[in-house]
């Protein structure tokens, strides 16, 4: 099943079981457990991060080193969400009803241990290596996770810790790759210099240039990453020929070891062939790209890269004929998980992801099947903006929604409900930006739900300037807030309230509710005279 074949209720799901508790449910939950004084232990006494999840996998409540990680002051800002949810996991919105369900999901130490202890009753252990979105950027972090169950007050509940071991995975790495990689050059040149005397002493001092320039490579990519991670990389931007990048990538590869007895095929270049962007990075990716495809090349096979203009977008394309597995296919670019062993090599991929979409804003996907092999593709951000669709955004959908939260989590959880709702959703991350959405197509949009407190402009601010732009807009205020802190808020008149956290039907019917005009623009009830 596609997720364009899913409908909501249907029960549908690539893994874990959908569905999430209701707001009561949720609310009764909450209550349940933190007033139980053993739960009360486990969240002040274990160290790491600690969670306590209910039998839907949602998050009840959360120790303090845990909320400082994610820098968040309220528990109430992730309680009902999952756990890939308030990390905000790369793959969450891929599933049929968030983390947990998506085909990738099937090979999630988090999800696998959870599911683990709810069937088996006893504790389970895993390892998780979790891609996420931070701050708009891609990272990184691998952790070992452990799910105990919970019986409280004849609610069964999974007391959930997980601990970054991230740095010990990155010394495996370095051991396992860099240090191997780092001997045999060595080993290379000592063995070559012993015979500078005895062979032909050109092609000695040839081959031991190769083996210093590999040397010198494998440092600087070992920095690179460290730095990149750190978030310290610094791009340099500036234009630069696509057509002499390739013939860089030619040369790299016609004595690279791992290219030896395999054939590099180039499809002549299309023009034009100029490029605006880092082109050192650039051609870290591809070289990753081309390694992983090599390794994957049985000898007297072929490795084809071609060049391409795809909607305006300079694209590079590195194709072998191998197919990948479907369980390497869902964790391909986690950091140190490896398409050739099971333990730590993997950093080739991660890092075509971490340098081709963190730093170079471009995208780095790929396809596998039977028919035309593995063909991994990197795409340069676009060089002129797409044209804007006469009569505004996303005209050509039935209902549009602006939706609006500065927390991205959040943000990309309610735009996965709103697709599989069936509407078309414009997101934004802040008041400002939603504002100047909208004022470019006032008439585009027939909804419009946003967050109330935000930094810079407010929830409030936003309402009463978009009410005065268009008077007629349906719009949905969505917070986590109690009753008696909305009520010391001077609101401008709105559609309704949505609760956080919300559940599948409840956002359907308060939308349906404002699109239809079942519910008239009004204040909340408490400030009605």
């Amino acid at each position: 099943m596609s997720d364009a074949d899913f409908r909501p209720g249907e029960g549908e799901t690539y893994f874990a079981q959908p569905g999430r508790a209701t707001q009561q449910q949720l609310a009764d939950q909450m209550s349940r457990s933190l007033g139980d004084p053993c739960v009360k232990i486990v969240l002040e006494a274990v160290n790491g991060f600690v969670l306590i999840l209910n039998g839907n996998r949602q998050i009840l409540a959360a120790n303090q080193e845990l909320l400082d990680a994610l820098n968040r002051q309220d528990p109430g800002c992730i309680a009902g969400l999952r756990v890939g949810e308030a990390f905000n996991c790369l793959h969450f919105t891929e599933g049929t009803d968030g983390c947990g369900t998506s085909t990738h999901c099937r090979t999630c130490g988090a999800v696998l241990a959870v599911l683990a202890a709810q069937a088996g009753g006893l504790p389970a252990e895993d390892e998780c290596r979790l891609s996420m979105v931070r701050e708009g950027k891609l990272a990184a972090v691998d952790l070992k996770v452990r799910a105990t169950p919970l019986e409280i007050g004849g609610c069964r509940l999974t007391a959930f810790v997980l601990h970054d071991i991230s740095a010990l995975k990155r010394r495996e790495v370095l051991e396992q790759i860099f240090l191997h990689d780092f001997l045999n050059a060595i080993g290379g040149i000592s063995g070559w210099c012993e015979l500078l005397n005895q062979a032909d002493q050109s092609t000695a001092a040839r081959e031991i240039a190769a083996l210093a320039e590999s040397l010198k490579e494998e440092v600087v990519t070992q920095r690179t990453l460290l730095a990149a991670e750190r978030g310290e990389l610094v791009v340099n931007r500036r234009e630069f020929d696509a057509a002499a990048l390739v013939a860089k990538l030619q040369l790299i590869f016609k004595r690279h070891p791992i290219a030896q007895g395999k054939t590099l095929s180039i499809r002549p270049l299309p023009s034009p062939t100029l490029l605006l962007s880092d082109e050192v990075l650039v051609l870290r990716v591809l070289v990753n790209m081309l390694k992983n495809a090599f390794e994957a090349t049985d000898p007297g096979g072929v490795v084809q890269l071609w060049f391409e203009w795809s909607d305006d977008a300079p694209t590079f394309a590195v194709q072998n004929a191998g197919v990948l597995p479907d369980y390497v296919q869902a964790r391909l670019f986690e950091r140190s998980f490896s398409t050739r062993s099971p333990e730590g090599r993997g950093i080739g991929t991660y890092s075509m992801k971490l340098f081709g979409e963190r730093y170079l804003e471009g995208r780095v996907w790929f396809a596998s099947d039977d028919a035309d092999g593995t063909r991994f593709f990197f795409s340069l951000p676009l060089l002129k903006p797409p044209e804007v669709v006469p009569g505004g955004h996303l005209a050509a959908s039935t209902h549009n929604v602006l939706l609006v939260d500065d927390d991205e989590a959040l943000l990309r959880l309610g735009k996965l409900l709103l697709t599989r709702l069936g509407y078309a959703t414009t997101a934004c991350r802040s008041g400002t930006e939603a504002l100047a959405i909208f004022k470019a197509a006032p008439n585009s949009f027939d909804a419009v739900i946003t967050d109330w407190t935000m930094p810079g402009m407010s929830g409030q601010d936003l309402v009463q300037q978009l009410a005065a732009l268009r008077g007629d807009l349906p719009i949905l205020v969505c917070t986590g807030m109690g009753d008696a802190a909305i009520d010391e808020l001077a609101l401008a008149p709105i559609h309704g309230r949505i609760n956080k956290p919300f559940t599948f039907q409840e956002l359907d019917d308060s939308l349906r509710q404002a699109i239809s005009g079942a519910a008239p623009p009004t204040p909340f009830p408490s400030l009605i005279g």
